[in-house]
Order: C-alpha cells, then sequence, then structure tokens
C-alpha cells in the first residue's frame, strides 16, 4: 500500500502541471479542393485535377540544419472525391541522378532511401493518425500512430494505392487513400491534422511542412500535437461498413520427426465491421498464421526467457491500445501485463490452433476501448524428449483507455485465461498512466494484480519512470516492483520477487569535428534486488555513441556485470554455471556504415569475463543491394566461451540469410535460412506473396527444420499455397 499511495499522489501531482502546460503553436494551413471525378493514377501530376488544388511548398529542415529552408523544393497538392483522398507531391532534385531508392516491397523499411511521407489526423485529436509513405520505386509503408508519438504499429496494413515517376526534376508521386480506410466524425464540414515530410538519403536531410524541433526527440515527426490542419472537407462518407475477407489454404505438412508428410487444406474467414465512424468489430474463425516468418534465431546469454515480437497479423493491428507494462527500451526485456504471443504460441514457440474469436477496437469519445476474446484448440507436441500437452483455453482481455489534459492518458486493464478441460483459471488487472506535458517531459506507471489458483498473496506489482530529455539531454529513471507471486499468464514476466531501480543519464552534445552529427554520452545503471535485500543483478555501463553526417555510426561501451544465481545456470544443454555470485566486466565496440550505399554491414566486438570465465563475441550483419529488385541480408552472431566449468571450452555459431527479390511493389518473393550450431538445426523459410488487389494476396509457402550432424533428421516441413479474398459493401 506504500508503493499504491506514491503512485496516487505522483499521478495528482503531474496532472496539476499538466493543466498548467501552455496550449500548443499556432499550426499551418492547407485546404483541400473537391473534385467531380477520381484522379487517374499514374504518378504524373499533369492531371487538370491537380491544377485546382492550392500549392504548399515552404519545407524547414529538421537534420542537417534545424530552422533552414529545405534544400530542394518539395511541392504538395490535396484534391478528393466522394470516396477519396489523393495526394499529389512533386519532389524537385537538382541532382536527380543521385536520388536513393532500392527498395520495392510494400512495408519495407525506408529511411536509408528518398521518400515522403504524410501523417493525417482526421478527428484532428492532437493525437493520434494515419501514416503514408512512399519511395521513388514506389515501395508503400503504412503505420498507425497513437499518443502523439509514444506507441506506432508499423504493421497496419491499410488499403490504399501511390504511383511514382521518375523525371528529369526529380520525382513525383500520386498517392489515393480511400475513406474506407480512415475514421473520422460524422460532420458536414471536416478540420484535420495533417504534416508532410521529406527525406533526402545522400544528405540526411529530413525537412517538414509544419515544422518539427530537435528537441521534441528522435522520433518528433509523429508528435501529431504539433502538425498544420487541413480544411475544405465537406459531405465525406465513411464508405464500406462491412469487409468479409475468407481465404482458403492448402498444402502438406510434417509436423514432427517419425511422423509422414500428410496432405492438408482448410478454410477460414475474418469479418471486420465497422460499428461507428470510429469502432471497429473483428471477427476470426479458423485464424492462419502460415504466411508469418519464423523467429530469428539466438543464443540466450541470460538465465530468462528471450523476449520475441509479435508477428502475426491479426494480433498487430490495434495492439497499441492493449499495451501496458514498462515502457519500451532498446536491448532491454520488458515486464508486460498483456502480450499477445501468450495467444495461440507455446512457450517453446509451437503454434496452437486458434478455433476461432472477436475483438472490438476503436474510441469513444475521448475513450479508447478495445475487447477480444479467443478460443485456442488442444494441442500436443515433443520438446526435449518430452510430450507436452495443451488444453483447450479461452483468453479474455477488456481494455479502457481515457484522454487526459491535451497529451496523456489513464486506462484500466483486466484479463481472463480459462482451461475449458479443467478448472485452472488465471486472473489479471491493474491501472496505468502515460503523462506528457511540454516538449520534454513525459511520465508513465502502473500497478496491477493477479489472481491464481494455490498462490495467494505477494501478487502485486508496479512500476513508476520519469524522463526528461531534450536534444542535449536525457535523465530517464524507473522503478519496478513485481511480487513473488505475481503472475499474469497472458503477459510477460521474467522476473518475480524484485525491485528493479534503472537510471541513464546522458548528454548529447553536436560537435563539429570529424563529420559528427550528433554524439551521446550515456551512464546507465539497473541494479536489481529481491524483498529480502539480496542483490541479484547489477549492471554499471558506461558509454559513447557517435552519429556521422553519412548515417554511419560508432559505439563504445563498458559494462561493469554482477549476477547472483540462487540455481544452477545451464548456459548450454550439460554445461552448468555453479551458484554463488558473480562480478564480471566486459567491453564492447561497434560500428554500423552508411546503409543508403549498395553494400552496408554493421561489426560488433565484445570481450571480457563471463560469470567464472571469459567471453568473446562477434556480431556482424550485413545488406548487399544488387538492385532495386535484388537484396541480400547476412547475420552471424559468434560466441566463444572459456568458463572453469566441465565441458565449458565450446563456441556457439548463429548464421543467417535473407534474399529478396522484388518483382514489383505488390509482388515479392523472399528466403530465409538460419542456422544454429548450439541446437544443431538448420532452418529454411520460403515465401511468395501477391499483393492481387489491395487487401487480398495469394502466397505460397515453404517452411522446413532440420536437424544436422551425426544424428542428422527432417524435423518438420510444411507445403501450403494459401489465397485470400476481399469482399465489401
Amino acid at each position: 500500500m506504500r508503493f499504491f499511495n506514491i503512485f496516487c499522489r505522483i499521478i495528482v501531482f503531474i496532472g496539476a502541471v499538466c493543466c498548467l502546460h501552455a496550449a500548443a503553436p499556432v499550426a499551418r494551413h492547407i485546404q483541400a479542393v473537391k473534385i467531380p471525378a477520381p484522379v487517374v493514377l499514374d504518378g504524373d501530376l499533369k492531371d487538370e485535377f491537380w491544377h485546382r488544388a492550392r500549392v504548399i511548398d515552404a519545407f524547414t529542415q529538421r537534420e542537417p540544419h534545424e530552422g533552414r529552408p529545405a534544400s530542394e523544393r518539395t511541392a504538395v497538392r490535396v484534391v478528393y472525391d466522394n470516396d477519396t483522398l489523393f495526394i499529389g507531391v512533386m519532389c524537385f532534385d537538382d541532382n536527380p541522378d543521385l536520388i536513393v531508392a532500392d527498395e520495392m516491397r510494400r512495408d519495407a523499411e525506408l529511411k536509408d532511401n528518398d521518400f515522403i511521407e504524410i501523417i493525417l489526423d482526421p478527428f484532428l485529436s492532437r493525437r493520434n493518425g494515419f501514416y503514408f509513405a512512399v519511395n521513388p520505386l514506389g515501395a508503400r509503408r503504412d503505420a498507425l500512430i497513437r499518443d502523439d508519438g509514444a506507441n506506432i504499429n508499423w504493421d497496419w496494413d491499410g488499403i490504399w494505392d501511390a504511383e511514382v515517376r521518375r523525371t528529369r526534376h526529380g520525382w513525383s508521386a500520386e498517392i489515393a487513400v480511400p475513406f474506407a480506410t480512415l475514421r473520422f466524425k460524422q460532420e458536414e464540414e471536416q478540420i484535420w491534422g495533417i504534416n508532410f515530410g521529406r527525406h533526402i538519403a545522400r544528405k540526411r536531410e529530413e525537412v517538414y511542412w509544419a515544422p518539427i524541433l530537435r528537441d521534441y526527440g528522435r522520433e518528433g515527426q509523429y508528435k501529431i500535437s504539433y502538425f498544420g490542419r487541413m480544411t475544405g472537407l465537406r459531405d465525406l462518407k465513411p464508405g464500406q461498413r462491412f469487409q468479409i475477407m475468407p481465404y482458403l489454404i492448402g498444402g502438406g505438412e510434417k509436423t514432427e520427426s517419425g511422423e509422414p508428410f500428410r496432405g492438408t487444406g482448410d478454410v477460414g474467414i475474418d469479418l471486420k465491421a465497422r460499428v461507428t465512424s470510429n469502432l471497429t468489430a473483428d471477427v476470426t474463425w479458423n485464424t492462419d498464421f502460415a504466411q508469418v516468418e519464423a523467429d530469428q534465431e539466438k543464443f540466450n546469454l541470460t538465465r530468462f526467457n528471450l523476449f520475441f515480437p509479435e508477428k502475426r497479423s491479426f494480433f498487430l493491428e490495434g495492439a497499441d491500445i492493449f499495451r501496458m507494462g514498462e515502457r519500451f527500451r532498446k536491448r532491454e526485456t520488458p515486464t508486460l501485463l498483456f502480450f499477445s504471443r501468450s495467444i495461440g504460441l507455446s512457450d517453446d514457440g509451437v503454434e496452437i490452433p486458434i478455433v476461432g474469436g472477436a475483438r472490438v477496437t476503436g474510441k469513444v469519445g475521448p475513450y479508447d476501448l478495445g475487447v477480444m476474446d479467443l478460443v485456442t484448440d488442444r494441442a500436443a507436441y515433443t520438446e526435449d524428449e518430452e510430450r507436452i500437452q495443451i488444453e483447450k483455453s479461452n483468453y479474455a482481455v477488456m481494455r479502457l483507455k481515457r484522454d487526459l489534459f491535451r497529451k496523456s492518458t489513464i486506462g484500466v486493464m483486466v484479463l481472463s485465461k480459462d482451461s475449458i478441460d479443467s478448472s485452472l483459471g488465471n486472473r489479471a488487472g491493474g491501472i496505468d498512466f502515460n503523462l506528457a506535458f511540454g516538449d520534454n517531459f513525459k511520465s508513465g506507471g502502473y500497478i496491477a494484480k493477479t489472481a491464481t489458483s494455490g498462490l495467494k498473496g505477494r501478487d502485486w506489482s508496479g512500476y513508476l519512470d520519469l524522463i526528461w530529455e531534450n536534444d542535449h539531454f536525457q535523465v530517464d529513471l524507473s522503478y519496478l516492483d513485481v511480487g513473488d507471486n505475481f503472475n499474469s499468464e497472458m503477459g510477460f514476466v521474467n522476473r518475480t520477487d524484485i525491485r528493479k531501480f534503472r537510471s541513464n543519464i546522458s548528454l548529447r552534445p553536436r560537435p563539429r569535428i570529424l563529420n559528427l552529427r550528433k554524439s551521446y554520452f550515456y551512464n546507465k545503471l539497473i541494479y536489481v534486488e529481491n524483498h529480502n535485500g539480496q542483490v541479484e543483478s547489477r549492471l554499471v555501463q558506461f558509454g559513447n555513441h557517435n552519429r556521422f553526417q553519412d548515417g554511419s555510426s560508432f559505439t563504445l561501451s563498458l559494462n561493469r556485470n554482477y549476477e547472483y544465481l540462487f540455481d544452477p545456470f545451464e548456459i548450454k544443454t550439460g554445461v552448468y554455471i555453479p551458484v554463488g555470485g558473480y562480478a564480471f566486466n566486459d567491453f564492447s565496440s561497434s560500428y554500423e556504415s552508411d546503409k543508403s550505399r549498395r553494400f552496408s554491414y554493421r561489426g560488433e566486438v565484445k570481450t571480457g569475463r563471463f560469470y567464472n570465465g571469459k567471453l568473446f563475441q562477434l556480431n556482424g550483419s550485413g545488406i548487399l543491394k544488387f538492385s532495386r529488385s535484388f537484396n541480400l541480408e547476412f547475420i552471424l552472431s559468434r560466441n566463444r566461451f572459456n568458463l572453469e566449468v566441465n565441458d565449458g571450452r565450446f563456441t556457439a555459431v548463429i548464421a543467417a540469410a535473407r534474399i529478396v527479390y522484388a518483382f514489383s511493389p505488390d509482388l515479392y518473393a523472399k528466403t530465409y535460412v538460419q542456422w544454429n550450431s548450439d541446437e544443431s538445426l538448420f532452418k529454411s523459410n520460403f515465401l511468395v506473396r501477391w499483393i492481387y488487389k489491395p487487401g487480398a494476396n495469394l502466397y505460397f509457402i515453404y517452411n522446413e527444420t532440420h536437424e544436422v550432424g551425426s544424428r542428422g533428421f527432417l524435423q518438420d516441413r510444411m507445403v501450403m499455397l494459401k489465397v485470400s479474398f476481399l469482399f465489401s459493401r
């Protein structure tokens, strides 16, 4: 209760400060023009309708020279008809032969290409928006932005189109976003938030129509509260009320060693219904994820579970609404009250069939609402010669968040997992807040409780962070408390019975030497103890990260570690580090080259002590771009151990390669192969994806896992053809 009282006082204090916060600066303005017929998309802005629109071209640099006019002119026009918003962009360039464009796939990472981006805020919420980007090859990327850029869902796939054209003056794009893809109020006259951005890769230049300051942070371009406004939109209609998306799948599979290869086929369906202008219901039956790429192999250097990101499309849409837990930080594993991979995937990563379910997500006034209920089927598989039986289960989640002040939220979440085959069940619930005021200060936290049969007391968890940052300085402080019996079976909780203190102080100067754009000097502390006061983990890290004008970077880091083992740590099958306390130091260095070049690479070396021995770690990756259609990516991780235990001298290697060939922005083939020497596994995935019309796909999938070595054998194999359809009304 002591922590809860402190938690409430902090909310009240920060809320009072938020109320005193000044209003947002006056935004820029653009007027959209209605046209009687749709624009024919061909990337050429000579259509007569474009001449009716007002041109905006006053773009301002964020990088490399904040506040200066853009070095190249960008001209934007906006028109619309009854069904679609059209945006025309002309990107002038004095040296068009130097334009960088080597990605063609839908949803490819574009940050190392030339590209333009548009963010729409149809509700003028100054919090949430729709993101669209396109490069000179027509590669399209989209996302959902929430909470003023605090949460971004890059895996959202909207239905929209774009065509591009290279010219002797640069390149141009015509973008069509159907109103059915967006959500907006049912009002006769609309005012939307909007911003336009352009990236010029060879100059590492970022320019925006509504200026974005460096003090807004590295993700400042997604801070919707500082966008401009678009008027002129009248009598808009939301479009189709229903989308029906059935699928057919057929092929063959061998799921375990010793079993024969069998033919298989199935059908399933997803239904999306627009309940209100900003509330959507999804129903799924016999959900299938055959096209999802396998997780990247990793060698676990810790005694805790590895964290793998969600990749399944059904769970990715609206994922930001259901998030409650520690703030995500690079290379750190968060504690989460809800983690969607707990549904339909076992602890060993084996797929568990999803019978079906329903989800409702969206916004009702100032409230974000998320409700989900799914049923998974029974399953059985073998892991390490042990037969695992999975019961049929029901998973239910309810999430409610309320907008607070200008850019803040407070919310509640309730979770329930119940076995349909037995009386086993698990409950969890919590409240959280995310407060932001000014351009530089934010704070987040939660307090949660679980209820599990056989576990009573010490089942609370709480978290609080305070972050202040601008372009030159950052202070990041946080505290996490997890009780011994805290057990969120639908979440991700790596450690219980702990108190974790974390701090990171970073100086970020922009020295005008050595072609540096920015340098980061940081001092990070992570201190973990149990509730008896016993230190379990401690990390003190001193580092320097440098970003250069060409996009390359160089990092040095010294790490001072302490770990206490209450049980022997099995670092490798049959290799145990004994119980006890271990203090050890290591040093790491990494370099990443300019990714806009035809060949780019990243290398990292880490050396020093590791528990009672030594570790030399070498990580490398690279991308070779043979052409605008053909890319090769490779990944290598090599860990050489010399531990003072039996069989403590060994080397673990993980190697992977990804080959991608894009025939067009809507048709590509991808091969991903991995080798894990520690588990003697070779995995391969081959995928062909054809978006034969917006929202409808054809996939060919081939997956295979081999155990290699003297007893090598085929572990599993799958060959599938999957076709999804889209019917709207």
